[in-house]
């Protein structure tokens, strides 16, 4: 496994030498041609393809700790191999949680892109899609700005979204009830406080086959 622990080893080596500017960016260049060339299967050892991604996934939110004046590229980084849906479901939903942490830190718009781009693919996984949403919606909170809050309502109202949701297939289970309810609440919330969102709010719930209580 000589071959296959190269990028772990390299990975631990870059991690220390993040908080200097130099070196993290060159950290984040390796990170980023490592995740590409995994992306297009240029591995010749299956225990690469499961341990390399996770390593430089981690290079790349060390140097997002390290360096605030890079976030916007680690998210740049990030956001390219999200978007291709390559490697499992575990390293995609580990892609987003990260994405979603830039978020947090600042990194609004660019994010917001990733993840709408995501949720409405159709080679998103439906676990993918609902991993979307609710971790989004785990960290976002009112009062939304005008302009996230019509970013965040058109990323819900993707029909991949709203499919992986149930609601393309009428799913009445208390179970998919509970696992909508930060949607439809977050969805009421932002046709009640944005007056220029109430129409596609409630067409979302309409669609969504839930009764719309803002009147």
């Amino acid at each position: 496994r000589e071959e296959g622990s190269e990028p772990l080893s390299q990975a631990r080596r870059l991690v220390p030498l993040c908080s200097d500017a130099a070196a993290a960016g060159g950290a984040l260049l390796w990170a980023h041609e490592g995740l590409q060339r995994g992306a297009l299967g240029r591995r010749s050892d299956a225990s690469e393809d499961e341990e390399a991604p996770e390593a430089q996934v981690g290079v790349v939110m060390a140097v997002a700790a390290a360096q605030p004046a890079l976030l916007r590229q680690c998210c740049a980084v990030l956001s390219a191999r999200l978007r291709q849906l390559q490697g499992g479901l575990a390293l995609q939903k580990r892609l987003v949680d990260c994405v979603i942490s830039l978020l947090a830190r600042g990194v609004v718009a660019p994010v917001m892109e990733a993840l709408g781009e995501v949720a409405s693919s159709s080679a998103a996984d439906f676990s993918l899609a609902r991993h979307v949403a609710l971790r989004l919606l785990a960290v976002v909170a009112p009062p939304y700005a005008p302009p996230f809050a019509a970013s965040l309502l058109a990323l819900l109202r993707q029909p991949r979204l709203k499919e992986a949701f149930g609601a393309s297939f009428g799913e009445a289970s208390q179970a998919a009830a509970r696992q909508r309810q930060p949607l439809v609440e977050t969805v009421r919330h932002i046709g009640a406080e944005h007056p220029p969102l109430k129409e596609g709010a409630a067409a979302w719930l309409f669609e969504m086959g839930v009764a719309d209580t803002s009147e």
